[in-house]
């Protein structure tokens, strides 16, 4: 009669306890080339400075990462692991409009800039969107894609990393800074997988791969930053409740093109640098891609 009281009490602090602690996964992907360039430093650089608590899923196509915490860090073989995405890739593979040369009515209309083949490249960035769905089905609260040209160059605590994924928003990402109208910057973004209009999003997200003839190949471009770009203005039309990480920001190469490098001049240049383009040659992002001044030791 009086341990039961104690019992209950003790289950409740338990529970209360759990609860603070939210399942997060980042996922990411790379091949072989990728791996020797960036994708090991990445993994390295994870394993050294991420809370244990948070797990690093890797779609590895035709290469072997060296993990030393298979607890933290879990390797998938991405052609035994992404069907959907080997299915894509054996339908489009060899389609010039899906690998990079836009049809004649957008050549026609984008004179100036239908030769940058990476616009309209929709089986490279494939690779990509279909980790994140596969990575998705295996998690629970959060799931957040980091691109693997990403150095985590500073400790990242549990609590840290919490803080940036709200619970009242469905979704987190970087944009290109206020006012920007261009495609958002997809090198990290978060989703909330209990929020009803994030499977919403992840839904229509997978469908206009599935079924592209009626999905990407009807936008404008169709790499992935312009498709999740594409749907999630749809989206927040009817739920705004979203976390651009750039909001305060203002680049002036926001309002045409990429817009800039902003990644690393948001919150998230505190633990991380994306050798996003011919960084990853260099190893690190460049003094004058810094638009805000960094405290952090890496960035001095």
């Amino acid at each position: 009669l009086f341990i039961a009281p104690l019992f209950v009490h003790k289950l409740n602090f338990i529970v209360k306890y759990l609860m603070q602690f939210k399942d997060i996964k980042v996922v990411t992907t790379f091949h072989k080339p990728g791996l020797d360039l960036y994708g090991q430093k990445f993994i390295t650089s994870f394993e050294e400075n991420v809370d244990k608590r948070i797990q690093l899923y890797v779609y590895a196509e035709d290469c072997s990462p060296v993990v030393k915490d298979p607890t933290q860090v879990l390797v998938f073989n991405a052609k035994e692991a992404l069907p959907k995405l080997n299915a894509f890739k054996e339908k489009w593979g060899n389609v010039p409009k899906a690998n990079g040369i836009p049809p004649e009515d957008i050549k026609a209309r984008r004179p100036r800039d239908h030769h940058k083949a990476f616009k309209w490249d929709a089986v490279r960035f494939a690779n990509k969107v279909y980790a994140v769905f596969d990575a998705c089905e295996k998690s629970y609260d959060w799931c957040v894609w980091m691109d693997a040209d990403t150095v985590v160059h500073s400790k990242w605590s549990y609590a840290q990393f919490k803080n940036l994924l709200p619970e009242d928003k469905w979704l987190t990402y970087v944009g290109r800074g206020k006012g920007s109208q261009t495609w958002p910057e997809c090198g990290f973004y978060g989703m909330n997988l209990n929020d009803k209009t994030c499977q919403k999003f992840l839904k229509e997200f997978e469908r206009v791969y599935e079924d592209a003839e009626d999905g990407i190949f009807k936008l404008e471009e169709w790499h992935d930053s312009f498709v999740f770009g594409d749907l999630l203005n749809k989206i927040k039309e009817r739920d705004p409740n979203v976390l651009d990480y750039s909001a305060e920001m203002y680049l002036k190469e926001a309002k045409t093109g990429g817009g800039g490098h902003p990644l690393i001049n948001t919150v998230l240049g505190t633990w991380i640098d994306h050798m996003k383009g011919d960084r990853k040659n260099t190893g690190k992002s460049l003094a004058k891609d810094l638009m805000v001044q960094r405290q952090e030791q890496y960035w001095q």
